[in-house]
């Protein structure tokens, strides 16, 4: 960089925050003979003025406090002739001088407004610095925000929207543009705003969940997670590893099933060091937990690679999704199951199948119709075990289109 060029990026950012510095909470408050600090949460961001002053208010103040960091990034680009690349600094600053400004002795608002504005910013300059101009971003984005809507329905939590949308943005970023300048900004920007809302949804006890499904099944839950390793071991080392460990596992479990079925009691007068292990409903028969690792050892064994990858990663998310969100937020019952359950768990398939699409490149017709047979073969399941018939079943109906279209012979 030139001298004039540093001197010019230097003034972009005292610019950035500076505009950022600017609290349109407190000086709102100021006009109206409120001191924003003083009263309700104590702080001068756009919830508090929402709440204290009215909607209004609380609009311009977000209006503003969302746009300010994207205004600095336009200035230093079109008035002070930075790059892109360190026009986004600018816009950085915006976000700390919105934190912390220096007239209100360093108190200024969480930060969260100003880091959204950044958001349309980046998704402009992957847009602009692609050739031909892409909107692969702008795309994922539409595909994101329904599935993001539907999860905010099922929780009444707008929370769900950066919990659902940007990781998987993060994700996307390096999967389309892999190497971007922007990519490690980017990110830090998605990290902070999905950190401080499970910060604040933490703090707030946004989460019914406790009671009901960790305390007795933390420990199904995370067995399922490390499933992921078996899959790992087929990517990595072959099919054949794979399997011999799925029945080195498969071997535990349903000798511990036989040794608390021959036993011949209760989860509460036997087996207590196991008991997290086993539903109430599983003392005289083979415990979920084996059923799945059968049905995993099946699903490697019989389907193709790609169909197989699909349908263990809709059986292992699937199910963790549709219990964590039907019991946590069930409100609606359907058969056995919850409405809410089963949106979670057909949200969950959308999610998975654009990842899988990315990682395997498998046709979108056949992870379409793989992910619409998961969640309804599990809501129908009602006299067999969901852990053995949606891998199987999910896995048969994909295999079945790859038939019909050419891509199996």
């Amino acid at each position: 960089m030139t001298p004039l060029e540093i001197s010019l990026f230097s003034l972009s950012l005292v610019l950035g925050y500076l505009i950022g510095s600017v609290n349109s909470g407190y000086l709102i408050g100021r006009l109206k003979g409120v001191d924003i600090r003083e009263v309700g949460t104590k702080n001068p961001g756009t919830s508090n003025v929402w709440h204290t002053l009215g909607k209004k208010y609380g609009i311009l103040t977000a209006a503003y406090d969302i746009f300010k960091s994207l205004i600095a990034c336009i200035i230093a680009i079109y008035v002070l002739n930075v790059s892109y690349y360190y026009a986004q600094f600018s816009g950085l600053m915006a976000i700390i001088g919105h934190c912390f400004p220096f007239y209100l002795k360093f108190r200024g608002g969480k930060g969260v407004a100003a880091a959204i504005g950044m958001l349309p910013y980046y998704v402009s300059m992957y847009m602009s610095t692609s050739d031909p101009f892409d909107f692969t971003m702008i795309y994922l984005v539409l595909f994101l925000l329904p599935i993001s809507l539907l999860f905010i329905y099922i929780t009444r939590l707008l929370s769900m929207l950066a919990w659902i949308m940007f990781p998987i943005l993060g994700y996307a970023c390096y999967v389309y543009y892999p190497g971007n300048e922007f990519n490690i900004f980017f990110l830090f920007v998605l990290a902070f705003l999905v950190g401080f809302v499970t910060y604040s949804a933490i703090l707030k006890k946004k989460f019914p969940l406790k009671d009901k499904i960790f305390k007795n099944d933390w420990i199904r839950m995370i067995l399922r997670l490390l499933s992921i390793f078996f899959l790992i071991f087929y990517d990595v080392f072959s099919k054949a590893i794979s399997l011999y460990i799925i029945i080195l596992f498969a071997v535990v479990f349903i000798t511990l099933d036989f040794r608390r079925i021959s036993r011949g009691k209760s989860e509460e007068e036997g087996e207590k060091d196991l008991k997290s292990l086993y539903r109430k409903d599983e003392n005289m028969k083979f415990s979920s937990i084996s059923i799945f690792i059968v049905a995993f050892f099946i699903t490697v064994l019989v389907f193709p690679r790609e169909i197989a990858f699909c349908a263990t990663t809709f059986l292992i998310f699937g199910d963790i999704f549709g219990k964590v969100f039907g019991l946590g937020f069930g409100r609606h019952k359907l058969l056995n199951k919850t409405v809410e359950g089963t949106l979670a768990y057909a949200g969950c398939m959308c999610l998975c199948g654009y990842v899988l699409y990315t990682l395997l490149g498998i046709s979108p017709i056949i992870l379409i119709l793989g992910g619409i047979a998961a969640p309804i073969t599990e809501l129908l399941s009602i006299k067999m075990n969901d852990n053995f018939t949606v891998p199987i079943i999910s896995g048969a109906i994909m295999l079945y289109v790859g038939f019909l279209l050419g891509f199996y012979p």
